[in-house]
């Protein structure tokens, strides 16, 4: 019998999971798998939870949650191959989308609908993905999916500082994305792609993708970029003013950001953004802030197996 350990995460979605994956635990097993669950109770929980299972002997994972749940199970498990040695090649993990906006499925094209979800698990086919490697001064993240730095980390902290105070909702980043726009000071980064300074400058955002959507299904980075070509794409919105910089966002909704006149996009393999001042900007990382700068990313040439429909 096929074995997996699935880390559920019963508050994503703005709170609204509670229970509804015990069903598709049942499924899971009426269909001849055998499915461990260990729910999380705190943020950064499933880090802890996916570290200590592969330490256990599991190989099979399934992130139950939204697309921040996804990025700390990929997180520990990163963590553990890199105290033990491990290839991360030997993994394989599945989603079942519980979340708010759940980029990280649309890029391999995995069902929002839970039931098709679970069946795609049954089904067993698998595609890879890139592990990408966000290195702090404190620590080793994985951004399964997406990241940013400057105007997107402001959006993402203004709206979980709304959801921890009890907002629920998608209309969240609608309200706070303009908001952000015109109170965010921008700070000066020096940013090197492959040994290439790229920019140097006050920053008004930088998006970076290793899957391609955000947002809810949004583009800001290079159209053709794939999570499993060794490469990560980045844009970055230079030293603009407020209202420019505002046009220049609407194009999100036509998918041409990354082509904008202005806008430097570039596909890399080792990225590094440096605060030349005194203040650090915050960093994004699949809807989390898991820290400041300066800040590494890099592919690192393992690739985990990833349940594709």
């Amino acid at each position: 019998m096929e074995k997996w350990i699935m880390i559920v995460n019963p508050v994503s979605a703005s709170a609204t999971t509670g229970d509804a994956w015990k069903q598709a635990v049942d499924m899971l097993n009426g269909s001849g798998l055998e499915v461990v669950t260990s729910p999380t109770t705190h943020a950064g929980h499933a880090i802890e939870l996916a570290r200590e299972a592969a330490g256990l002997g599991y190989r099979k994972f399934i992130a139950a949650g939204g697309d921040g749940t996804v990025h700390e199970v990929m997180t520990g498990l990163l963590r553990y191959a890199d105290a033990e040695g491990a290839d991360l090649g030997d993994f394989t993990l599945a989603v079942l989308p519980y979340g708010t906006g759940n980029d990280w499925i649309r890029t391999p094209g995995v069902p929002s609908d839970i039931k098709e979800a679970a069946e795609c698990i049954v089904r067993g086919k698998t595609g890879k993905e890139d592990i990408v490697r966000l290195t702090f001064s404190d620590g080793v993240y994985c951004m399964a999916n997406i990241g940013g730095v400057g105007l997107d980390a402001a959006i993402c902290y203004n709206t979980n500082t709304l959801k921890k105070k009890g907002y629920k909702g998608s209309f969240l980043y609608s309200l706070v994305a303009p908001y952000s726009i015109f109170t965010r000071k921008r700070h000066p980064v020096r940013i090197d792609c492959d040994g290439e300074t790229v920019y140097s400058g006050k920053l008004f955002t930088a998006v970076i993708g290793n899957g391609v959507y955000r947002g809810g299904g949004l583009k800001q980075t290079l159209e053709g970029g794939k999570w499993d070509d060794g490469l990560v794409e980045v844009s970055i919105q230079g030293n603009v003013n407020h209202f420019k910089g505002l046009s220049q966002m609407m194009h999100i909704f036509k998918g041409d950001f990354a082509v904008l006149p202005g806008i430097i996009s570039r596909r890399f393999r080792k990225m590094t953004l440096t605060p030349l001042g005194k203040t650090a900007d915050r960093v994004e990382s699949d809807g989390e802030i898991p820290g400041t700068l300066p800040l590494t990313v890099e592919v690192t040439g393992q690739q985990i197996n990833i349940i594709v429909p």
